[in-house]
């Protein structure tokens, strides 16, 4: 399993810059992010590396920057919405989704292609109305059928507070499209956060895994005394969520060491469930909302962390 980054962390930061200076750092993976725009803290931020922003040169430059790197593509994520009823906003999101199909066909090297992976907008909830539940079937179908046709596997991803936010609903949705071109994008995080252990989700989810993400967090029941003084990270976003028993809880997802997600725990666990893919750490927009993030510095702590989990673990980075 390659030690990766996702760049979904690095919004601002332009793939001439990013990919020599995460490969000098150590990552031998790189997912590349080219949604269009995030919000963070309140405010759009563009990415460098949007998909309309990439020309045919530049297509041809990022491939032989990962290639003189022997730097691994696993992933280009394309996050958009599933879920929307308006016609003509799905047509936009569709459209950049299989433009970023198209991307993954462009940018394979030696007969490995990169998935596609998306989360499904939405909110939690949604399967619950035939309507949005049709939506997403059909999409992710259509998705799948197109990823088919262009030998590339769309990974849906899991998401707390999403439509897709347990294992069950992860489970039916690749069971019930049934298709070769679908897999999901597992980030384990969005079940720890609503406190799932990781060895309730990996046995089950892994197996159906064709990209991996992780994150450190932490997250508290509201209300319980014992976590209300000093909980928070601050200056990084925080988030709600209900866990399956019903509990309110607060969480957060954090920067590499600062939260309590035990990697080399994890990874012995995608081990015994034969996962070899990379593994690529993603912070989110809650950690990039801080005062003065600094994205490369703070991928350099993050490779620290991910190298010592690997060592720990007894895994090998190839």
């Amino acid at each position: 399993m390659r030690v990766g980054y996702n760049t979904w962390s690095m919004p601002s930061v332009p793939y001439e810059t990013f990919i020599p200076a995460l490969a000098e750092i150590g990552f031998t993976a790189i997912a590349i992010s080219v949604v269009p725009s995030y919000s963070i803290g309140g405010r759009t931020v563009e990415n460098a590396c949007a998909l309309d922003r990439l020309s045919a040169d530049d297509r041809r430059r990022i491939t032989t920057l990962f290639s003189e790197r022997e730097v691994k593509l696993p992933s280009i994520v394309g996050n958009q919405s599933l879920v929307d009823v308006d016609r003509g906003q799905d047509d936009v999101a569709m459209g950049r989704l299989r433009g970023a199909i198209d991307l993954c066909v462009e940018l394979a090297t030696d007969g490995d292609v990169p998935t596609l992976n998306t989360g499904t907008g939405g909110q939690r909830g949604d399967l619950e109305s035939s309507q949005k539940r049709q939506l997403i079937l059909d999409r992710v179908s259509s998705l799948a059928d197109y990823a088919a046709g262009r030998g590339v596997v769309v990974c849906i991803e899991p998401h707390v507070n999403a439509p897709v936010d347990s294992v069950e609903r992860a489970e039916w949705l690749v069971r019930t499209v049934n298709s070769r071109a679908l897999r999901l994008d597992f980030d384990v995080s969005h079940f720890e956060v609503v406190g799932v252990p990781m060895e309730d989700v990996v046995p089950r989810l892994a197996p159906l895994a064709g990209a991996a993400e992780i994150k450190d967090q932490h997250f508290r029941v509201i209300g319980e005394p014992a976590t209300e003084d000093g909980w928070r990270v601050e200056g990084n976003g925080a988030g709600r969520a209900v866990a399956p028993d019903g509990r309110d809880v607060e969480f957060q997802f954090l920067l590499a060491g600062e939260g309590t997600f035990d990697l080399p725990r994890y990874l012995k666990l995608m081990q015994a469930q034969g996962f070899a893919a990379p593994i690529a750490f993603e912070a989110s927009v809650q950690c990039q909302a801080r005062p003065g993030y600094d994205a490369l510095a703070g991928a350099a702590g993050v490779y620290q962390w991910m190298a010592n989990g690997w060592r720990e673990a007894g895994i090998s980075a190839d």
